[in-house]
């Protein structure tokens, strides 16, 4: 009697990397785009250049903020879908397409991690605005003591 081989037999098989890119690569586009207030930030801030401005940014201008964040969302979305299709045997697993989706989720893990960098240091650095004297805090006056009953005026 011939025994066909199953699919796990006949090659090796990932499906831990394309099942955990398929869940984990949604969920750091939602961490990357929306959840970090990135895209309200990114409207707030001045992205002029240094030399047309002196408050402006080195490298980091709107038009290459906008190609970048669209690069890595076309990434992420390009590797989901490749670890769906792998998943549901409509593409075949190889070495080239391993590589591919290993690629989506490296890149997307390392623009996530110097999103953290990024914002830990601006949150936490000294003159937080340049320029922009800290708020000093008012502390109200105590009310005054009530008056015992009888009496007009205080002492």
């Amino acid at each position: 009697m011939i025994r066909l081989p199953t699919a796990a037999e006949r090659a090796p098989v990932f499906p831990d990397l394309y099942a955990t890119a398929a869940q984990v690569l949604p969920v750091l586009l939602l961490a990357l785009i929306w959840e970090s207030r990135f895209l309200d930030r990114l409207r707030e801030q001045n992205r002029r250049l240094r030399s047309e401005d002196p408050d402006g940014v080195l490298f980091w201008t709107r038009p290459r903020v906008r190609a970048y964040s669209l690069f890595i969302v076309a990434s992420i979305v390009t590797g989901t879908a490749l670890a769906l299709l792998v998943l549901a045997e409509v593409l075949p697993h190889g070495p080239l397409l391993r590589a591919g989706v290993t690629i989506c989720v490296l890149l997307a893990l390392a623009t996530l991690l110097t999103r953290v960098v990024v914002d830990v240091l601006a949150a936490t650095r000294r003159d937080a605005e340049p320029g922009v004297a800290e708020p000093s805090v008012t502390v109200p006056p105590a009310p005054a003591p009530p008056m015992p009953a009888g009496r007009d005026e205080p002492r």
